[in-house]
């Protein structure tokens, strides 16, 4: 098979246009089109519906797709191999949620830098939504926090754990530490931030699981924005990392509520494909990573 098919095939599954991969390929339409017929007849499978308005790809060139990338990321790996570690560059891409892109990944980034600073970090922010998918596309790394669902083509470790708190407003729960029970938290507004869905999870099945009903949820896009909210609007609760409104706890602004079954952690999991080759760059990034968590000191 050659690469030079592959490079092409991806070009026009991205773009769903053969004129428009030419252009980018720097190749005559005609030659875009003469390749994908080559790397069809290899493969005996039709890979794009050729339609009136356009083309589309075929169940087999959707299936095929994410292979065809691992194949152009092999190809360009084994050339830094090659090359010897101190000529290699390249780019890791990684999402994780923003309670751990705020609050790790910047001393994460210094200390991986010092060891590889040739090469580029694509960072991401990510929920549990899509994570099998960004990986069976060829996203390098995966973070989770709370319980992942198993999936059988990717790895799934535990590195650590983050710790959370269920805060409220001082002038409507009380100031402290104040014991609550299910029953408080109905018709009550509950502020969730989209960046880390597995706090809303959670706490939704607390609640669930103790019969509190016509909770008013808002989703933010920020952790920053769901404790500026809390603060302004002097209303409702959230379930929050620790390290985010640890000060304004000890300020007396947010009150800490103690409510049965909710966690005082979340794990914390990496994810990776299966069939992902581990380059140095990336498996040194995921020995920082176990060393983080190790050094942590719980907050």
């Amino acid at each position: 098979m050659e690469l030079r098919n592959v490079r092409t095939f991806v070009s026009v599954a991205g773009l769903l246009s053969f004129r428009r991969a030419a252009a980018v390929l720097n190749y005559a339409p005609s030659t875009v089109s003469a390749q994908i017929q080559s790397l069809e007849d290899e493969l005996r499978l039709k890979l794009f519906d050729r339609l009136e308005k356009g083309i589309r790809l075929t169940e087999a060139g959707e299936r095929f797709l994410p292979y065809a990338l691992k194949l152009q990321e092999l190809a360009a790996e084994s050339v830094s191999a090659a090359a010897g570690e101190h000529a290699r560059k390249g780019m890791l891409t990684v999402r994780m949620p923003e309670t751990l892109a705020a609050y790790r990944f910047p001393g994460l980034l210094s200390r991986f830098r010092r060891e590889h600073p040739n090469i580029g970090i694509r960072l991401r922010g990510s929920s549990t939504h899509n994570i099998q998918r960004y990986l069976e596309k060829g996203l390098d790394l995966a973070f989770v926090v709370g319980e992942p669902r198993p999936w059988d083509n990717c790895h799934i470790e535990r590195i650590g754990a983050e710790a959370f708190v269920l805060v409220g407003h001082t002038s409507e729960w009380g100031s402290g530490s104040v014991a609550v029970t299910a029953s408080d938290f109905a018709g009550r507004l509950i502020l969730s931030a989209a960046s880390d869905s597995s706090n809303r999870v959670v706490l939704e099945r607390c609640l669930a699981r103790q019969y509190a009903q016509e909770n008013v949820w808002i989703d933010f896009s920020s952790l920053a924005a769901v404790r500026n909210s809390l603060l302004a609007g002097r209303e409702g609760c959230a379930l929050l990392p620790r390290s985010v409104v640890r000060q304004d706890i000890l300020s007396g602004e947010l009150a800490e509520l103690i409510l049965d079954e909710v966690p005082e952690e979340l794990p914390v999991h990496m994810l990776w494909h299966r069939e992902k080759w581990i380059s140095p760059p990336l498996e040194s990034f995921m020995q920082l990573c176990r060393d983080i968590w190790k050094e942590a000191v719980p907050s």
